[in-house]
């Protein structure tokens, strides 16, 4: 006698939003594998911060290049929002909020990086007149294109909303390696807990949530195409950011000294 199958678990939920999820979930893995196989993945960058031996001038210029390229993409994303369809809207300012410190000012981003540098030793002074690199200049002009799309020289069929998505989404995924390997280069200086860090894990745990507003187009606005052609733009331009912070530390200043 042939043993009779288990009976099927019944499931309240639709099957139309198991579909949606497991699309989701391919689209995710699609757009998180072309950035991972992108060649500013795999950038010099992230061996020199793991492996450097960090020098004051090259913290400051370091933390000071980073800051200009973050600062801007901060002010980006407001224009980006001002082309969103209404239900994406809300993905970048969330975003937003959490880069202003969710409502308190004293907790925004860029003050939590300015005492990252302040405890590694470096004045206000050097962290002010720290230089900014040609690959920075390069990257900014590159990306007030890609995440306010509506002036550029993009193919006709490409949706603009779309490739700002795509934009936005190729700086969430790059963001976590980025705070990874800086968070390795100040772990030489007893500072791998410094709270600037905190959002690694919070990236991490909620990388998902950081790809919303690419799986909002493609999904639902069926963009995938506009989505993606973003993207691969952004990862082209992000190599023009890590020359800039290799630049950076190409600085030949003093061996670093940790103030008491």
């Amino acid at each position: 006698m042939r043993d009779s199958a288990l009976p099927a678990i019944a499931s309240d939920e639709p099957k139309e939003a198991v579909q949606s999820r497991n699309r989701s979930a391919r689209s995710s893995q699609h757009l998180k594998d072309i950035a991972r196989n992108h060649a500013c993945f795999r950038h010099e960058l992230f061996d020199k911060l793991t492996h450097t031996e960090p020098q004051r001038q090259q913290i400051a210029r370091l933390l000071k290049n980073y800051d200009a390229h973050a600062s801007y993409l901060r002010r980006l994303l407001l224009r980006s929002a001002s082309i969103m369809p209404e239900k994406a809207v809300g993905f970048i300012l969330e975003n937003v909020r959490n880069e202003y410190g969710n409502g308190d000012a004293e907790k925004r981003h860029q003050l939590q990086l300015q005492d990252l540098a302040r405890v590694s030793g470096v004045s206000a002074l050097e962290f002010k007149n720290a230089r900014i690199e040609p690959g920075i200049k390069r990257f900014i002009s590159r990306a007030a294109q890609l995440y306010y799309p509506v002036h550029a020289d993009f193919p006709a069929q490409m949706r603009r909303p779309a490739i700002a998505a795509g934009a936005i989404t190729a700086t969430e995924i790059l963001a976590i390696e980025e705070f990874r390997c800086m968070q390795q280069f100040f772990a030489h200086l007893g500072l791998a807990n410094h709270v600037w860090f905190d959002h690694i894990a919070i990236e991490v745990e909620h990388s998902e949530e950081s790809l919303a507003i690419a799986l909002y187009f493609c999904n639902e606005e069926d963009a995938a195409p506009s989505v993606e052609y973003g993207l691969r733009q952004m990862l082209d331009n992000n190599i023009n950011l890590y020359d800039g912070l290799c630049e950076a530390l190409s600085s030949n200043g003093s061996q670093f000294e940790m103030l008491a």
